[in-house]
C-alpha cells in the first residue's frame, strides 16, 4: 500500500498572532521532520566565508555553496510501502545553514531505504523565478541560469586573491561552479533504520569536506562551470564536479 503524506500550509493559524510573524525560509512552515544536520569542513576546520583557504594552487574565499533536494521518499526493507512527501523541495546554501529540510514521516518504526535528489524534476528544473509562488525556495533567482539550462542543482561560488594581497578583502577573479540540466540530477539512496516518535524530528549527519569538491578542478583557470551539454570541455568539468559531490554527501553510519 502507498501512502501519501501531503504537508499542508496552515495560514489561517497565524492569523490571530498580535503582531506579523516574518518569514525568513518559506520552507520553514512545512511538516517536515525528517532533516539532513550537514557539517561543513574545509582541511579539518569548520568551513566559512571569511577564511582564505589555499586549494590547487590558488588562494580563494568561499562565498556560497548552494544545494537543491527533492524527490524524497522512504521505501520499506520489502518493498510493499512507499511514503512520499508532496512538499519535498529544499534549496539552500549550505554555507550559512545547518539543518536541511528532506521529507515528513507519520510516528513509527523504520527499516528501508530513504531516497531523494540532488536535483529537480523538468517541471520544475525550467520554471522561471517570476513564474513561481513566494513560498517556492527557488524564487529568489539564486539558482537560475536561462531557460535552456534552468535551475542550478548545486552551485559553489567563490573569490580568487593575489598572493600578494594581505588584506584579502578585494578578489582578482571569481568563479561559479553549476551542475545544472536533467542529465546531472544526483539520485540518492541510503538504507536506514530508524524510529519517529511523536514532535519529535529525525536528523541523518553529513560531514562535507568542501575542499575535496575542488579534487580534478582550479579556480583560477575555470571561472565558470554551466554543465552545457553543448560544450565538451565544460560538461566534462560539469562532471568532474558532480562525482565529487556524489562522494562526498553521503550519510554517517
Amino acid at each position: 500500500m502507498k501512502r501519501f503524506i501531503v504537508a499542508l500550509l496552515t495560514i489561517g493559524a497565524f492569523a490571530s498572532c498580535e503582531r506579523e510573524i516574518t518569514v525568513v525560509d518559506p520552507a520553514a512552515l512545512d511538516d517536515r521532520n525528517i532533516y539532513i544536520r550537514a557539517y561543513k569542513y574545509f582541511d579539518g576546520d569548520i568551513a566559512d566565508t571569511s577564511t582564505v583557504y589555499q586549494i590547487n594552487g590558488d588562494l580563494i574565499k568561499l562565498s556560497h555553496a548552494y544545494i537543491t533536494l527533492s524527490g524524497a521518499e522512504f521505501v520499506s526493507v520489502d518493498e510493499k510501502d512507499t511514503t512520499r512527501t508532496e512538499n519535498d523541495l529544499t534549496a539552500i546554501d549550505l554555507l550559512t545553514t545547518s539543518e536541511v529540510k528532506l521529507a515528513q514521516l507519520p510516528r513509527g518504526s523504520y527499516n528501508g531505504r530513504l531516497n531523494y535528489h540532488i536535483g529537480l524534476d523538468s517541471a520544475r528544473a525550467y520554471a522561471a523565478p517570476e513564474t513561481l509562488e513566494e513560498t517556492n525556495p527557488l524564487v529568489k533567482g539564486h539558482l537560475w541560469n536561462g531557460p535552456t539550462t534552468g535551475h542550478s542543482f548545486f552551485q559553489l561560488e567563490g573569490r580568487v586573491f593575489d598572493p600578494n594581497d594581505s588584506l584579502f578583502t578585494t578578489p582578482t577573479s571569481t568563479f561559479t561552479w553549476r551542475i545544472a540540466t536533467e542529465d546531472m540530477v544526483i539520485e540518492r539512496s541510503e538504507k536506514r533504520n530508524f524510529n519517529v516518535a511523536a514532535n519529535k524530528d529525525v536528523f541523518f549527519v553529513i560531514d562535507l569536506d568542501i575542499e575535496k569538491l575542488f579534487l580534478g578542478l582550479q579556480p583560477s583557470s575555470t571561472p565558470e562551470i554551466y554543465s552545457d551539454p553543448g560544450d565538451a570541455a565544460d560538461y566534462n568539468k560539469a562532471q568532474i564536479l558532480s562525482d565529487n559531490l556524489k562522494s562526498e554527501f553521503v550519510f554517517k553510519l
